[in-house]
C-alpha cells in the first residue's frame, strides 16, 4: 500500500515534533513519531481499523492523548489528511 501525506498532515507532523522539541525531550519526539510510524502500520494491514469520522469516507484515529491523525483509502493507497 502507497502511502500519501497532504501538505496539511506534513506540516501539522512537523508541528508537533517542533513543540516537542522546544517543550519536551528528544524521547518524547521518538515515542511520537513510533507511535505514527506504528499506527500507519496498523493500518496498512487493517484498513478500517479506526472508526468513521463526520466526513464519509474518512476515518479517525488516535495516536496519543493529544494527537489524532485523519485518513482516507483510495485504491490501495493510505492518503494521511491531516494529524
Amino acid at each position: 500500500m502507497e502511502i500519501v501525506w497532504t501538505e496539511v498532515a506534513l506540516d501539522s507532523f512537523y508541528k508537533v515534533v517542533d513543540y516537542l522539541f522546544d517543550y519536551w525531550s528528544i524521547d518524547a519526539i521518538t515515542t511520537f513519531e513510533e507511535n505514527v510510524d506504528k499506527l500507519i502500520e496498523k493500518i496498512t494491514n487493517h484498513n478500517h481499523i479506526c472508526p468513521e469520522a463526520k466526513l464519509f469516507g474518512y476515518r479517525k484515529c488516535v495516536i496519543d492523548e493529544q494527537n489524532s491523525m485523519i485518513y482516507h483509502i483510495i485504491n490501495d493507497r493510505l492518503l494521511i489528511v491531516v494529524l
